[in-house]
């Protein structure tokens, strides 16, 4: 059996572990109906890690359990002191956000979620979102170019795919699982889990469905066609994937 990630990683590790498990306290201060089943001191008010100020101490935790399950083909672990800190941080916000299931199981991807859904909202409620696909491609319009000059000169085709998925954080953050295959990438869709809290509340009345083909679909096939690309993009499924195939027109293919 393989070691796990965080297998002989020391208490601290293992206190982290035992804490995101634990019952969160963040909004859960609210009875039905949203009254108000207690008045929280200040203190109880926001999530705690319990590593606040400990976070050299818990990302060098978290490098040494990296390092002993041996990571294939991964990124580089030779973490600098800041790199090691930065790790502490992020793995303390795992923590907080992870044991946040109140009112509903956060995700680590939730905050980005939230903000593209505001924006999201914005433009329909303003009938903008025609000009926000435009906007966004123009934004990553650079990006985009440079691996098209480098397909152009004889590069694979592929990268263009990763591009606008795996190589960005814009969508490996927002995106929590996916799965690529050569030229093939499919993901579950990122708002259903927010969405499903929201437009009950009133906070949204966008759709999974309506974000996937008035967003995502024209986006990605405008990105694509900056590459000198075609995208085919299957609708959401029943089970929330996506799936998307990039090829490159036969005419450019031929040249």
């Amino acid at each position: 059996m393989k070691p796990t990630l965080f297998a002989s990683a020391g208490p601290l590790l293992a206190a982290a572990i035992a804490l995101a498990a634990g019952p969160a306290f963040a909004g859960a201060h609210t009875g039905s109906g949203g009254k108000p089943k207690e008045i929280p001191t200040p203190d109880k008010f926001y999530e705690h890690t319990g590593f606040d100020g400990r976070e050299a101490e818990l990302g060098a935790a978290v490098v040494e359990a990296i390092r002993k399950a041996k990571p294939e083909n991964g990124e580089g672990l030779n973490f600098n002191a800041k790199q090691t800190e930065m790790l502490g941080l992020a793995v303390g916000k795992a923590i907080k956000t992870i044991s946040n299931d109140t009112p509903y199981q956060h995700e680590m991807n939730d905050a980005l979620v939230k903000a593209q859904l505001t924006a999201l909202q914005f433009a329909k409620d303003n009938n903008l979102l025609p000009q926000m696909v435009d906007h966004d491609v123009k934004t990553q319009f650079f990006m985009i170019s440079r691996v098209a000059k480098m397909i152009q000169a004889g590069g694979s085709p592929e990268l263009g795919l990763i591009a606008l998925t795996e190589r960005t954080a814009c969508f490996y953050q927002l995106v929590q699982n996916y799965k690529r295959d050569g030229m093939t990438i499919r993901w579950q869709n990122p708002y259903a889990n927010v969405l499903a809290v929201t437009r009950p509340l009133g906070q949204h009345n966008l759709t999974v469905e309506e974000i996937h083909n008035a967003y995502t679909v024209p986006l990605m096939t405008k990105q694509a066609a900056v590459m000198g690309m075609e995208v085919e993009i299957s609708p959401v499924g029943a089970d929330g994937w996506i799936t998307m195939t990039m090829k490159q027109p036969a005419k450019v293919a031929a040249n």
